[in-house]
């Protein structure tokens, strides 16, 4: 759950070099339209069935999967598919002319299989072939979307403890999936279930990951998406007839989440571009509409200062948190923070980002402005809220009880910190691989732009009482943001928009493509805060006319 500011970027244009589309194989044997290959066979266990999904033009990437029973989590007659997507690192190298060793400091980890572990849920609408489909991502970096699932806006929440029924799920009226198909990807390698393993099965030793920055991060997440949508392509066709797939495509996420989307989306936009140049690798375009940015941290240069701001000045309404004294000081170190983020921002000789000055950024403007939060013992999400979230400890209850293991197919090694198959919410092993980047001061920003530029739809919305990614820092960096619509979107007023009991939920302000808003009563985790609020916000955003009217 944490949200600190750690992550990579990869810009458009002079380094492009290490921003590679996914490994689509440049030339094809057979000069037919290649096809998709979905297998269905029967899993070790012998009682269930397993669903392998592959593309000759994705040669290192295979999605398999499985249904799990309904009683751990949708109810309803929504099927569900949880399972993998297995990376074939050596082969990911072979295609990928050696792009992503810069990921891994430039060794690479000979022999590895990555894989990545997903839970999905068809709209419980009756009419999943026309309802949109959204990725959802929690953030860290190296927290698993499994506590967004299961605390927030899944088909069911992770319940108490109880003697009787063990670790169980409750039903979620308000889950996301009402009117839409949700996707939730583990990742990178480490977090939740995704793991990495040793071709050589004999091998005992931990196999390592690769995955230091959202630039690879988006890479992989792209060719899961490529695959995921020749699944439902193939699930929805019906009597000889094909199915067109996904209606519309979008990504959603909270907190480092707004690193991880914008750079995910860009690089969909670039595969988008590359499938439509290249109609014989027989990948169709994914038809991405919009992506939705929940207290995310997407410019810290925005971010960094609002934690005072938030803190000191009472622009939230809810008052000055610290003492006279202690504000001056934090004052005083702002432009020292700024001066350091501006630096590590500006491309140097070997690179995007002077590394050195990111990695002092993270240290002085962590430490001088963020910690002074953490000292007050209030929670960074709410500062209404003090210590930490029980329905933790109920998220990790239930997933490593054997019967949800079981039943989601989890493979038996590899997961969790410790290579020992245990889920934790957060890795501390990816954090640190992140660190080790100095990835935190690092813009995202520049994805927003193109995204925009280039018709996609971006809602960047805030719980109001969140303090670590704030709604200060992300409405500055939103009016802040040079894009052709800027001038017209700066001069629009925060509107209110009306939530489930006829009264205000929150503001909003829009122009064009482009909607930033405040959601009251909640902090970081809107959808936990106000279930009801946050679905319809969801629903107005994916289903009524897109204008960025709420």
């Amino acid at each position: 759950m944490r949200c600190s500011l750690l992550l990579a970027a990869c810009a458009s244009l002079p380094f492009a070099a290490l921003c590679a589309q996914i490994p689509f194989l440049s030339e094809l044997q057979d000069p037919a339209l290649p096809k998709a290959e979905v297998t269905v066979s029967l899993s070790k266990e012998g009682d269930s069935f397993e669903t392998l999904v592959k593309h000759p033009s994705v040669p290192a990437h295979t999605l398999r999967f499985t249904e799990p029973p309904k009683d751990l989590c949708e109810r309803s007659s929504a099927r569900s598919w949880s399972g993998y997507l297995d990376v074939d690192v050596d082969a990911l190298h072979r295609h990928q002319d050696g792009s992503d060793l810069a990921s891994a400091g430039g060794k690479h980890p000979n022999a590895t299989i990555e894989h990545f572990y997903f839970w999905a849920f068809e709209s419980r609408s009756g009419r999943p072939h026309e309802d949109p489909t959204s990725l959802w991502l929690n953030g860290g970096p190296g927290c698993s979307s499994f506590t967004g699932l299961l605390m927030e806006l899944g088909p069911c929440n992770a319940a108490p403890f109880n003697t009787s029924k063990g670790p169980h799920t409750e039903w979620n009226p308000w889950s996301w999936n009402n009117n839409a198909t949700i996707l939730f990807l583990d990742q990178p390698v480490g977090v939740g279930f995704s793991y990495a393993s040793w071709a050589n099965t004999t091998r005992k030793d931990d196999a390592p990951g690769r995955i230091y920055d959202a630039a690879a991060a988006a890479r992989d997440a792209s060719a899961f998406l490529q695959l995921w949508g020749m699944h439902a392509k193939s699930i929805y066709s019906k009597d000889g007839e094909e199915s067109k797939g996904i209606s519309t495509f979008h990504i959603a996420g909270e907190s480092y989440a707004g690193r991880w989307i914008p750079y995910i989306a860009e690089q969909l936009l670039r595969d988008n571009e590359e499938a439509k140049e290249h109609p014989e690798r027989g990948i169709e375009p994914l038809p991405l509409a919009s992506v939705l940015i929940g207290n995310g941290i997407t410019s810290p240069k925005h971010q960094f200062p609002a934690y005072v701001d938030y803190a000191c000045s009472n622009k939230s309404g809810y008052g000055i948190f610290y003492p006279k004294e202690q504000c001056d000081d934090l004052w005083a170190a702002v432009p020292v923070c700024l001066a350091l983020v501006d630096k590590c921002n500006k491309p140097t000789h070997t690179g995007r980002y002077d590394e050195k000055a990111c990695a002092a950024a993270t240290l002085y403007c962590e430490d001088s402005l963020q910690q002074p939060w953490a000292d007050t013992g209030r929670s960074t999400y709410d500062w209404a809220h003090w210590g930490d979230y029980e329905q933790e400890e109920w998220v990790a209850q239930f997933l490593n009880a054997a019967n949800t293991k079981k039943g989601l197919g989890i493979d038996k090694r590899g997961a969790g910190d410790h290579h020992d198959g245990v889920f934790v919410g957060c890795s501390d092993k990816v954090y640190e691989n992140f660190d080790s980047t100095a990835d935190g001061p690092k813009e995202s920003t520049w994805a927003v732009k193109r995204l925009l530029e280039n018709g996609v739809r971006v809602l960047a919305y805030s719980g109001k009482r969140d303090f670590i990614c704030n709604h200060i820092g992300n409405e500055a960096w939103t009016l802040d943001l040079e894009w052709s619509g800027k001038e017209e979107f700066n001069k629009q007023e925060l509107k209110p928009w009306i939530g489930h009991d006829g009264q205000q939920a929150g503001s909003y302000r829009n122009y064009g493509n482009f909607t930033f808003a405040i959601v009251e009563g909640s902090g970081h985790f809107v959808p936990l805060d106000q279930p009801q609020n946050a679905l319809i916000m969801l629903n107005r955003w994916l289903h009524e006319p897109a204008d960025g009217t709420f």
